[in-house]
């Protein structure tokens, strides 16, 4: 029976894989729901559910995100000088985030997690779409309360919810004149980082929880890591290369299209 969970936790991880090589959300939207239909079938307890399944989202979007954020930046997608003016303030939002999330219930976590699926959707809905700029946008107006509130707020609801900066960043670059696959390749550099610093808040505050499955670290289930990460490195580089075949707009709309299916995959199956 793990073995099986397993095989299914990798290519759930391929799929992960591709959609964060090709949107730079760092895959957790596509792993927290088959995580939080996969661990009660194993037998978890439902309060573990939700805190199980974005820790260990995060930790394999760390491994997706870094190796994604390493492609990119061969190919010329990722500015080092735009990804580092974020940083610090993703670190911040991590931290505060996964520590504050242990303290909310499974099933608040649940609806807040949907309920920023639909404010994504909305906001791709009506992007009506920006001429982006060769090489890159203007560094100059990334900077300010927009950026450090976009940061901020991209660690915090990343650490309690598992979504990559793609979400909260992505529109803001968006409208600075960046291209989808430069969008894509700083949310994936900063994913990386956000999933590392917030799977340490949710590995220590699942210490002494009891009810967690065998093989547990905290709130970071190994054998799902495990699985979902290796799909995740060999799905990647398709993604990455999709999304330099596809006109840059319609990259846009099949992200929309894609949290939109996370969506109903959630309110059908992750009740």
């Amino acid at each position: 029976m793990l073995y099986e969970i397993i095989l299914i936790y990798c290519a759930t991880g391929a799929l992960a894989g591709f959609v964060s090589g090709m949107f730079g959300v760092g895959g957790a939207f596509t792993m927290a729901p088959i995580l939080i239909i996969g661990l009660p079938l194993q037998g978890v307890p439902e309060h573990h559910v939700m805190h199980l399944s974005v820790g260990t989202s995060l930790a394999v979007m760390f491994t997706t995100s870094a190796y994604v954020a390493i492609l990119r930046y061969r190919i010329g997608d990722l500015q080092l000088p735009l990804m580092f003016r974020f940083v610090p303030y993703i670190i911040i939002g991590a931290v505060a985030g996964s520590l504050f999330g242990d303290l909310l219930p499974g099933n608040v976590l649940k609806v807040i997690f949907m309920g920023f699926l639909v404010l994504t959707i909305l906001r791709g809905v009506f992007y009506k779409g920006h001429e982006t700029v060769d090489g890159g946008g203007d560094l100059h107006e990334v900077r300010g309360p927009g950026l450090w509130s976009h940061g901020v707020v991209t660690g915090i609801t990343g650490s309690l919810l598992g979504p990559g900066p793609a979400i909260v960043i992505g529109p803001y670059l968006r409208k600075r004149r960046y291209s989808m696959a430069m969008v894509a390749a700083t949310a994936s550099a900063l994913a990386g980082l956000l999933g590392l610093s917030a799977t340490g808040g949710y590995v220590y505050g699942g210490f002494g929880e009891h009810g967690l499955p065998d093989f547990s670290l905290g709130y970071l289930y190994l054998p799902a890591a495990g699985g979902l990460a290796a799909g995740a490195l060999i799905g990647s580089p398709f993604g990455i290369r999709a999304s330099h075949w596809i006109p840059d707009l319609l990259v846009h709309r099949m992200f929309v299209g894609y949290v939109t299916f996370i969506l109903a995959v959630m309110l059908i199956w992750g009740r």
